[in-house]
């Protein structure tokens, strides 16, 4: 483990321009609030001071800062919000730093930029976690929490990141990908051959998308047809794969980095309907709830879950497979499908920036939500300066006096 500084300013990022914006809100005040908690856990940054920054990003895309942002109650109104905070761009800063520039500056006052240390990522679906922002933290040379630029992409599309856990030896649930430009023009014959390949109910969802928007559920071609059409309106590709009978599904969290990882005790997230939907997983809570208490924390489940040590054991060796796999680091939560009649467990998926970080798993094994926080930022300082160790220049000069007149006359 790297030796970390005295002082770190961690940027918290949330919001963003996914359908999952309001998720990625609430997940991100929950950070902020217990990152400021008062008296740190001594953990994984010792007796590091935190100066935390909460970065809004709208549905539009603008980055904006400010004394107003870390109150949920406040983004009931976000036009009110944001002309009370500044809106900022991100740059590059000296000693591996990421400022935040204001875009307009007053007459007679100027705003100082805001300089980001680390930036604890806590969007959810689209720009946020598919590897754009992630790649932007490369670009301008910040360390960043979570899964890397690669990883984070991978973890986003579901098609290929089944793909590649298969690959690996992880059972997944039979499946087809269904590109819109196939589909328009041929929607008969495609609805023909999908349970003739497949077999009846199906299950169709966005390939890139989150938090169960877009997932249906079909036994029979019209509403196959339905929910075909529904999940086109979220993305341009979308998953058809065979419903597992006496469904059960059972999540697992994974903490670490390569062979640091370690398995969070499993939980079973209850349904009211026998689909885990938005409004399950984010709307079935008391609404007057704040901090910890809202977002996936609210979410009706069974922790441990209620399988048998087999089954468990089974699992929490798939979660490390995915986890490997694919590469991920950070904080993971991998869901999977269980036939509670045959004992089958499938992957389902990974989200490599889950719902409220999936403190509510690791509480049990004594892990406080500031403490998971901490590590998170710890294992981004480590991954960022183990990567940094590696040579990244081949010294060469192309533009030499000689070589530039080769390049100037085209020849190799």
């Amino acid at each position: 483990m790297k030796s970390i500084p005295d002082q770190l300013r961690i940027g918290v990022f949330f919001g963003g321009t996914s359908p999952e914006h309001e998720v990625s809100v609430i997940t991100g005040l929950q950070a902020v609030a217990a990152l400021n908690e008062d008296g740190g856990t001594g953990g994984d940054l010792g007796e590091t001071a935190l100066t935390i920054t909460p970065v809004y990003v709208t549905k539009s895309g603008s980055w904006y800062v400010g004394e107003s942002l870390d109150q949920v109650e406040h983004y009931a109104d976000v036009s009110s919000l944001v002309d009370t905070a500044v809106e900022v761009a991100a740059a590059s800063g000296p000693g591996r730093t990421m400022q935040l520039v204001p875009v307009r500056q007053g007459r007679w006052r100027r705003t100082e930029p805001v300089v980001i240390d680390v930036a604890l990522a806590a969007f959810h679906g689209a720009a946020g976690e598919n590897g754009a922002f992630q790649g932007l933290c490369e670009m301008l040379g910040v360390p960043w929490t979570g899964c890397g630029v690669a990883a984070s992409s991978i973890g986003m599309d579901k098609a290929l990141a089944k793909q590649l856990v298969s690959a690996a030896g992880v059972c997944v649930v039979p499946g087809r990908v269904l590109r819109e430009a196939a589909w328009r023009g041929s929607e008969d014959s495609v609805l023909e051959q999908l349970p003739a390949e497949l077999g009846w109910p199906l299950i169709v969802k966005p390939v890139r998308m989150g938090s169960s928007i877009g997932i249906s559920r079909a036994g029979d071609e019209q509403a196959l047809d339905a929910a075909i059409e529904e999940a086109f309106r979220f993305d341009s590709a979308v998953l058809v794969e065979y419903a597992v009978p006496n469904l059960r599904e059972i999540n697992a969290s994974v903490l670490g980095m390569g062979a640091r990882a370690a398995v969070s005790v499993l939980e079973e997230p209850v349904s009211a309907s026998g689909l885990l939907s938005f409004e399950d997983k984010y709307m079935r809570g008391d609404s007057s709830s704040v901090g910890t208490k809202r977002g996936m924390a609210s979410l009706d489940r069974k922790i441990p879950a209620p399988v048998s040590d087999s089954v468990a054991d089974e699992v929490r060796a798939m979660a490390l497979d995915v986890f490997a796999a694919l590469n991920a680091s950070g904080v993971a939560r991998i869901d999977f499908l269980m036939n509670d009649e045959t004992g089958d467990v499938y992957f389902n998926e990974i989200n490599t920036i889950p719902g409220s970080f999936s403190f509510y798993l690791w509480q049990p094994a004594g892990v406080p939500f500031r403490e998971l926080l901490e590590r998170l930022v710890r294992l981004a300082l480590d991954r960022f300066s183990t990567e940094h160790e590696r040579v990244s220049r081949f010294e060469v000069n192309l533009l030499s006096d000689r070589a530039a007149r080769g390049l100037k006359s085209g020849k190799a």
